[in-house]
């Protein structure tokens, strides 16, 4: 018996089918993905089912040809700047795809239909498009409803925005509450903001952020004019750490009205990127 393949049906049905599977991924990791990102990445994995229209290849390739288009599925939907979030989303992914692929072999088995071709690890089941996509559905649903009633991975609630006087430049920056931070300034003991340099860089004085890229190489070079260095001692599950930072005359907090001064504070600075819209974070206490 031969089957016959539509390129239109596939393509468009893989692309809805991992467009559901990576939203999935990304809540179980706590990763969330820009739409262009989700849609490049799904467009990718609709292309990749075309291997089932390959000759066979040796088992060896076939394995490493789907475990590498997975990961690099992941890897165009969240990026790889967070190794560990982004090695969680690719086995996520992996894995919701093998659970669609076994409610598809219920379905089967239930409904008796032997309409099934496979290669090179890809399988075309001859079932209705809208009951696949459906499928994925019910995986996400599932997911969704899983950490509403287990708990989701948590990720910083409130959000301000933030004008920052840095080497005499007042910078904008997005900020989000995380309860989990509280570094403190060494000398003062004042509440420190925690900017993401990667994120926040292109907000920056042109100074400033040569004498961060100098001390990130492990160079040494003098703080430019109006930045007045602290070291924050910095503790995370990875260990102990010195984070550069300094002493700020004044932090506001942007508002419909205009900005509210706080005063003066403390910042620091760290090479990790934030999974958000935002470049810095900030304590419960930092108001």
């Amino acid at each position: 018996m031969k089957t016959v393949i539509y390129l239109d049906v596939l393509l468009l049905t893989n692309f809805l089918i991992a467009y559901g599977l990576l939203s999935a991924a990304g809540l179980l990791a706590g990763l969330r993905g820009r739409f262009g990102r989700m849609a490049a990445a799904s467009a990718a994995a609709a292309l990749t089912a075309l291997a089932i229209l390959w000759p066979e290849q040796p088992y060896w390739m076939q394995l490493l040809y789907k475990l590498g288009t997975g990961a690099a599925v992941a890897a165009i939907a969240f990026g790889v700047r967070r190794p560990r979030r982004f090695l969680a989303a690719a086995c996520w992914y992996t894995a919701l795809n093998l659970l669609l692929a076994g409610l598809c072999i219920l379905v089967i088995l239930r409904t008796g239909s032997p309409l099934l071709q496979t290669g090179n690890l890809a399988v075309y089941l001859r079932l209705s498009p809208l009951l696949l996509v459906g499928l994925t559905g019910a995986c996400s649903l599932a997911v969704w409803l899983g950490l509403r009633l287990f708990g989701a991975p948590e990720r910083p609630g409130k959000t301000a925005g933030l004008e920052v006087m840095l080497c005499g430049t007042p910078v904008r920056l997005r900020a989000a509450l995380d309860t989990g931070c509280h570094l403190k300034d060494p000398i003062t003991c004042l509440p420190v903001l925690l900017i993401s340099y990667p994120a926040a860089r292109s907000r920056l004085p042109h100074e400033l952020c040569t004498f961060l890229d100098t001390w990130y190489e492990g160079g040494r070079a003098d703080p430019p004019p109006g930045f007045s260095l602290r070291l924050i001692p910095c503790a995370t599950a990875a260990g102990h750490t010195v984070l550069p930072g300094a002493a700020v005359p004044g932090i506001g907090l942007i508002s419909p009205g205009g900005v509210l001064s706080r005063g003066s504070g403390a910042v620091a600075f760290t090479r990790q990127p934030f999974d958000g819209d935002y470049e810095a974070l900030y304590g419960s206490d930092f108001f």
